[in-house]
């Protein structure tokens, strides 16, 4: 069937006074600001361990310029930030139920630049430590931080740190890409180049205390509707697979015994992309496949999973509709287990069909049932969730999010184009006198530029991975022994 449009149809305002336009316009805002961007289900895991355990889930971008990158470029890529996705803060309401929604800061951090020279060897260490103790927090607002520092050679390191709660890896790339080519234009322009969105959330009418307990009330009421669904889902789940499936490892000492400090070590390679893709073509392979087995494959050489022992490796799994979808964290999971695999060298047709079966069952909405359980959580202690979460042998031995190609203009700042890019992420404030640990074996975040593939390791098994020397040996090791030329940070 058709229609046809009417002169006054195509004209929507036609016929209406302006103060009835003026105040729909009004309505509509302040019921935008009522029920706020909430925390979704995919963000809690990385709010719940704030309050219940003092952890801060921080993510780091990394630059490496062989240039001068001028103070007024990263001033401009930094107010860039302070009105982009990344510039939040988050208000916890006090109805159970109720999730924290986020609202538009009331300031912005301003560029922190160091004026002593950084050591080309030690441009990693200045990385680490601005990552391990960046002060960071959901709740004032602090959600980001942009640093940086001349290098000894002549050239810029930078350091972008965020918040997981607040964004994942991707959505990151993407705010960088959105500040790097906001610094191309002088400061005077900026607020031209503001998304109509970040508008909205700088101009939104203050909400009054009763209306936001009745969004928070109507919020509530929601996520019950949601627990009673997940119920139903789980329970349908569980008959459709029969009951869970067992792990296959063998049972280990716990975490915390085997790091008792609480400590993290690290690495970071660049590939030649060329190669990378070389070699992955060559046994049967993808880019993927390829990282996901050079990086289980420390696990082997370490002796934390040595051969015949399954390794379980956890694979994040980007959930974007498009490239307009600017939810904080719409990611979903799959793991799977390495049986006889990786072997430096060795085929990448296993690892390939492993996976894939693991995509299609995710693309075919089969979820383990405790996932659907997931609003429970707005119902329950923090100290509660943290307890569920942490019974029983399943986290994984590897952690690896590829998020894929850096956008292009994420790359250039002032001009200048990177020598270096890389990523990655750890907990900040785990108390080494309690049981609870971020990670077990080794997580790992791979980025890509035109010309380079660049992964960070980060080593959580302090009996495996004692040191960043160990790291770095075990990683040299691996990438020679598939015939990869690479530089170690």
């Amino acid at each position: 069937m058709t229609t046809t449009k009417s002169p006054m149809a195509e004209q929507p305002d036609a016929g209406r006074a302006p103060g009835l336009r003026g105040l729909a316009a009004r309505l509509r805002d302040e019921r935008a600001a009522i029920r706020g961007e909430r925390l979704t289900s995919e963000d809690a895991p990385f709010w719940f361990v704030t309050p219940a355990l003092g952890w801060s889930v921080v993510l780091q971008l990394v630059w490496v310029f062989d240039e001068e990158v001028s103070i007024e470029t990263l001033t401009a890529m930094n107010a860039a930030f302070a009105r982009g996705r990344l510039n939040r803060m988050l208000v916890v309401p006090d109805v159970v139920g109720a999730r924290p929604r986020w609202v538009a800061a009331p300031d912005a951090p301003g560029l922190a630049a160091d004026s002593r020279p950084v050591p080309e060897a030690e441009i990693d260490d200045w990385a680490t430590a601005e990552m391990s103790s960046v002060p960071l927090d959901a709740e004032g607002g602090r959600c980001w931080r942009l640093r940086s520092a001349p290098t000894a050679s002549g050239g810029t390191v930078v350091s972008l740190c965020a918040l997981h709660v607040v964004t994942d890896g991707r959505g990151m790339l993407a705010a960088a890409a959105e500040a790097a080519s906001a610094s191309e234009v002088p400061l005077a322009r900026d607020a031209d180049r503001a998304s109509g969105a970040d508008l909205a959330a700088t101009t939104r009418p203050p909400v009054s205390w009763r209306r936001q307990r009745i969004g928070d009330l109507a919020d509530a009421g929601s996520q019950a509707g949601a627990v009673v669904t997940g119920l139903v889902k789980a329970v349908l789940e569980q008959r459709k697979a029969g009951g869970p499936e067992p792990d296959p490892r063998p049972v280990r000492a716990p975490i915390a015994e085997r790091s008792p400090a609480a400590d993290f070590t690290w690495a970071t390679a660049t590939v030649p992309a060329t190669d990378f893709d070389r070699v992955a073509a060559e046994h049967d392979g993808t880019a993927n496949t390829l990282f996901i087995a050079v990086v289980s494959g420390l696990l082997r050489t370490s002796g934390h999973a040595p051969l015949p022992n399954p390794i379980k490796v956890g694979v994040p799994v980007d959930r974007r509709e498009s490239e307009a979808d600017t939810r904080s964290n719409p990611i979903a999971g799959v793991s799977v287990y390495l049986t006889d695999e990786p072997v430096a060298g060795g085929d990448l047709g296993g690892i390939r069909a492993t996976c894939k079966a693991a995509f299609v069952r995710l693309s075919e909405g089969r979820r383990a049932p405790h996932i659907h359980l997931r609003p429970l959580a707005w119902f329950l202690p923090p100290a509660v969730i943290v307890k569920l979460v942490s019974a029983g042998n399943g986290i994984p031995d590897a952690v690896i999010s590829n998020l894929g190609d850096i956008p292009p203009e994420a790359t250039v700042l002032g001009g200048r184009s990177a020598r270096k890019v890389a990523f990655r992420g750890m907990a900040q404030g785990v108390d080494a006198s309690v049981g609870q640990r971020f990670g077990d074996g080794v997580q790992s975040w791979l980025v890509r530029t035109r010309d380079q593939v660049t992964f960070t390791v980060l080593g959580c098994d302090e009996t495996s991975f004692p040191s960043d020397a160990v790291v770095a040996d075990l990683l040299d090791r691996e990438l020679t022994a598939w015939g990869l030329p690479h530089e170690i940070w």
